[in-house]
């Protein structure tokens, strides 16, 4: 819940920072992801939390040691996006659309990757997996950002391509999408925004 909180404050400070609502065009198949997905998730967290024997069906036989690194997991995610929503700023919506007084992020976790949300995501959702040691839980959590990984990735992409053109595609050759490579990691030198 805490999570949600700091992703729904940062995406209100965006938009009123830019003075531009977002807007949910294109997202269709988004919406569809989330609905036949994210209702069922959501059903779910709330069963387990107001009663985890109801969840009792799609339990895993987790070590407490798992179960203990999917707490640390799970803390480890808010300084996470914090830190990714710091640098994203004005910058992040929840869609796939650019906003209009935009810029690329080169700064924080967006020097190593091109998009470090989506790792905190996988974070997240590994840490639920293990804490709650609920397949459904924690497995349905991870298929829904792998899938938004894959099919939404090469749209946020082309999106920015087209919005920041050789800035971006420089950005591209020099920054890995997803994991950063130890090499990028060590010679990285602080850049600017601009």
């Amino acid at each position: 819940m805490l999570f949600t909180g700091i992703r729904l404050y940062f995406s209100g400070y965006a938009d009123g920072a830019s003075g531009v609502r977002q807007n949910t065009k294109g997202e269709g198949a988004f919406v569809i992801i989330r609905a036949l997905f994210g209702l069922p998730l959501a059903i779910g967290f709330l069963a387990y939390m107001a009663w985890p024997p109801l969840m009792e069906w799609s339990h895993l036989p987790l070590s407490d040691a798992l179960r203990w690194a999917g707490a640390l997991l799970m803390t480890l995610s808010l300084p996470a996006i914090l830190w990714v929503q710091k640098h994203l700023s004005r910058n992040f919506t929840g869609t796939v659309q650019i906003r209009p007084d935009g810029h690329v992020v080169k700064t924080g976790p967006y020097a190593f990757v091109r998009h470090p949300m989506y790792l905190v995501f996988l974070l997240l959702g590994t840490g639920i997996l293990f804490l709650t040691a609920n397949w459904f839980l924690g497995g349905g959590f991870l298929l829904v950002v792998l899938i938004v990984m894959i099919v939404r990735t090469p749209i946020e992409e082309r999106e920015l391509l087209n919005a920041y053109g050789e800035e971006y595609e420089k950005y591209m050759q020099h920054t890995a999408r997803f994991l950063p490579s130890f090499l990028s990691m060590v010679k990285q030198k602080p850049t600017s925004n601009k």
